[in-house]
Parts: structure tokens; C-alpha cells; sequence
């Protein structure tokens, strides 16, 4: 072969390769979709509290001593949701009983254990959301996430 063949078609195989690898560009940046590849950012709810203010509830030393001790006990349910602390907070003198049952089926002696404080949480938690199911129909079921005791302090 001369050389003028040699640069025709290597002229022609370089147009031909460059056109392929340009539309290939041009595809797979027309085909993408934008607003696929930016990520929405959704900022977090804010968190919200309803409180059960300090209780006092007399409790025995020991099972099966009579009430010499009494516990003051706060505690509060998180959420996201401000509707559910305003049902909780219409709903309180429920949920307060409720949780005074509870609180007084403990001791003294039971109260200074780790694992008792959890499940009684645990219990209050339950209970919150309870009463709101129960007493409103509230939806979304278990509209509070989590609990936290605020204050417990026993004494004799």
C-alpha cells in the first residue's frame, strides 16, 4: 500500500472512531438523569418531649413490708410528632395513674437495680402510648420513641 491509502483510511478510521466515542459522550450525558444525582437532603424533625412531672409514691423497703419509703419519680416520652404531646398532655391524669400503678408495685430494695429502672422505661413507654391509642385512636401507633427518667429519688 502507498502511503497517500494508508492516510485516507487512517483519516476515515479516526473520524469514524472519534464520531463513536463523541456520541457515546454526548449519550451518556444527555441519557442521565439531573435531578437523580442530586440528593435531597431532608433535615431531621425536630424532637419533642411530653413530661410526667415529679411523683410521689409511697413504697414498701422490701416485698411484703408495708409503705415506709417513698420514691419521687419524673419522667419524660420523646417524639416527633406535636400532636401526640398534645394528646399526652390532654390524656395526663390517665397516663399519671397508670404509671403510679406501676411505680408502686416496686420497692426500695428492687429500685436500686439497673435492670429494674430499664423495664420500668420500658413500662412507661408502653403505657404513653397506650393511653393514646386507647383514649384517641391516635395514629401513627407508638407516636413516642423513646423514655427518659428524669428524676428518682427514694428515701425513707
Amino acid at each position: 500500500m502507498n502511503l497517500k491509502k494508508i492516510l485516507i483510511f487512517g483519516g476515515i478510521a479516526l473520524v469514524v472512531l472519534g464520531g463513536g466515542i463523541g456520541g457515546a459522550v454526548i449519550f451518556l450525558h444527555h441519557g442521565k438523569n439531573k435531578t437523580a444525582d442530586v440528593k435531597q437532603v431532608v433535615p431531621p424533625k425536630p424532637l419533642l418531649f411530653a413530661e410526667l412531672d415529679n411523683m410521689v409514691v409511697s413504697i414498701p423497703a422490701d416485698v411484703g413490708q408495708p409503705a415506709t419509703s417513698y420514691v419521687q419519680f419524673g419522667i419524660q416520652f420523646a417524639t416527633t410528632d406535636p400532636d401526640a404531646v398534645a394528646a399526652f398532655t390532654s390524656l395526663l391524669p390517665i397516663v399519671k395513674a397508670d404509671v403510679i400503678n406501676l411505680v408502686m408495685n416496686e420497692t426500695q430494695k428492687t429500685l436500686q437495680d439497673p435492670a429494674t429502672r430499664t423495664k420500668l422505661t420500658a413500662n412507661c413507654l408502653a403505657i404513653s402510648n397506650q393511653v393514646l391509642e386507647k383514649n384517641t385512636d391516635f395514629k401513627p401507633v407508638n407516636p413516642f420513641t423513646a423514655a427518659y427518667i428524669t428524676n428518682l429519688v427514694v428515701q425513707d
